[in-house]
């Protein structure tokens, strides 16, 4: 007698076969996928077979990269870290956007100029080993791609340079990718000069230089406060889109002025920034200039309430002044007509340089404004 259950086994054993089956083609997938992601991580496969050998040192997808560390052998070293505002500086300050882009651009573009002679390799090693840079470039990415589907998305070492001394010509330097057993010279299409001084270990060459980064449509409000002669002080209010209310030293408003030289003026706040920063300028030269040499405050908020405020002070030269070749004076004070010292948002602590030609107009009295 022949159970009713009983005819469906076969269907059920069949289907259960199929799926180990399936299974089976899964994890051989899988494990293949494996081995040839450690044989590659491992340097299994020869590069410089895999791909041309000019082109051996650039990165072709920049786009990738999120993080870069660079050090030499003084004891200089940076981080560079890519986050969704941007590129940091030691997770610390914002980097340089045009820097970065030219570091970028440099990491994609490298070529090698010639390899080195066998004979000498052991000493350009040696060279490498004792003044380089060493350059490590990270990328996020997955570590294969199955079914248009991402695995394995981390951040991972890409890869590691030795940059050292130029050329005798000035136009390559020596280097070594880390892996290679040979070194080779490289250089930067377009680029005059060698490329190693571009991959700077001092976090201070990354610093981003802006100040204001304001619009137009976005001021709120902005004071101009003239420490030295008050009365040339004024006010800045937003009244529509694109329209603001000048005000005087005493907050009274001020109608007959130039409207086009105050839009202007303001509208220079999308980028404005300073010169040099001095990390160790010494304490007692920065207190006196601090103390004594303040004479503009130039301040702007956002319509978010953010506000920058910029210190100016007097650079002083002081020396000796002659007049047709007769001393007049022996010790001759006079502000430099170029550039002044600047503190940012009441940080004391650092100490930069602005150039007049980036501030003319923001430093200018509240006369400059009026209507002639």
């Amino acid at each position: 007698m022949i159970r009713k259950n009983d005819v469906h086994l076969p269907l059920k054993k069949h289907t259960l076969m199929k799926k180990q089956k399936v299974y089976v083609i899964v994890a051989c997938l899988l494990a293949i996928l494996s081995v040839i992601a450690i044989v590659y991580k491992k340097g299994g496969f020869n590069k410089s077979d895999a791909q041309n050998l000019s082109t051996i040192f650039a990165i072709e997808d920049t786009s990738t990269i999120t993080r870069i560390f660079m050090a030499d052998m003084f004891g200089d070293k940076v981080l560079l870290t890519k986050n969704a505002e941007g590129w940091m500086v030691d997770q610390q300050r914002p980097a340089s956007k045009h820097k970065i882009n030219d570091l970028l651009a440099t990491l994609g573009s490298i070529r090698v100029a010639q390899p080195i002679a066998k004979a000498g390799h052991q000493s350009i090693i040696e060279m490498l080993a004792v003044s380089s840079t060493k350059v490590e470039v990270y990328e996020t990415k997955p570590l294969f791609t199955l079914f248009g589907r991402p695995f394995f998305t981390k951040e991972r070492l890409l890869k590691t340079y030795f940059l050292g001394d130029a050329t005798q010509n000035n136009l390559g330097s020596y280097a070594l990718v880390e892996g290679m057993s040979a070194p080779y010279i490289i250089y930067k299409p377009g680029f005059r000069g060698y490329v190693t001084p571009l991959f700077s270990p001092k976090p201070i060459d990354w610093y981003s230089q802006q100040v204001f980064n304001t619009k137009l449509t976005r001021i709120q409000n902005a004071s101009f406060i003239d420490v030295e002669n008050p009365e040339n002080s004024f006010f800045v209010e937003k009244s529509g889109p694109r329209s603001f209310t000048l005000l005087d030293a005493h907050k009274n408003v001020v109608l007959d002025y130039d409207t086009t030289l105050l839009i202007n003026m303001l509208s220079e706040f999308r980028e404005r920034n300073y010169e040099t920063f001095y990390p160790n300028m010494e304490n007692s030269f920065k207190d006196s200039i601090i103390q004594y040499n303040l004479y503009k405050i130039v301040s702007v908020t956002d319509v978010d309430n953010q506000t920058t405020t910029m210190k100016l002070y007097h650079m002083i030269t002081v020396g000796e002044l002659w007049q047709g070749g007769d001393l007049i004076e022996e010790i001759y004070h006079e502000f430099n007509k170029d550039r002044s010292y600047a503190t940012f948002n009441e940080n004391t602590d650092e100490i930069y340089t602005v150039q007049f030609y980036h501030f003319d107009r923001q430093i200018q009295p509240l006369s400059y404004f009026l209507k002639r």
